[in-house]
């Protein structure tokens, strides 16, 4: 879709520097947000690829440790194109890495409590662009 082709370059560039697949990472951009940078959602994600910030509705949001997204980007950080899919798609490569398949890093990317549902939009998607 044009909205999410007009951050091509932006996906390209972070998706090699990650060692991801540009194609996965539209694909997470088409699910979260459409192609719209400014999107937000009810639970306080952020922007192109829906990363949660240290601040906002998310600041709420507590663990065991404290606050769960402490340490994190602000909502102004993450509301710039190429911060977030710098972010976000360093963040995906990461738990690539820890959870050993794409799948299991994408629920995990996800939101909590839907199980495999929302991995399997975005491999669907993803497929469906290869």
């Amino acid at each position: 879709p044009v909205a999410v082709q007009q951050w091509c370059d932006l996906i390209t560039h972070y998706a090699h520097a990650n060692n991801l697949d540009p194609n996965l990472i539209a694909a997470v951009i088409l699910q979260e947000s459409g192609g719209n940078p400014d999107a937000y959602s009810k639970s306080g994600a952020v922007g192109l690829m829906q990363v949660m910030p240290e601040d906002g509705l998310a600041r709420d949001f507590i663990c065991a440790n404290g606050p769960c997204f402490a340490g994190r980007p602000s909502m102004k950080e993450l509301q710039d194109p190429a911060f977030n899919i710098a972010f976000g798609s360093q963040m995906l490569s990461g738990l690539i890495l820890k959870h050993g398949s794409i799948r299991e890093a994408l629920k995990a990317y996800g939101p909590m409590n839907v199980g495999y549902s929302y991995a399997d939009i975005i491999i669907n998607i993803y497929e469906k662009y290869q």
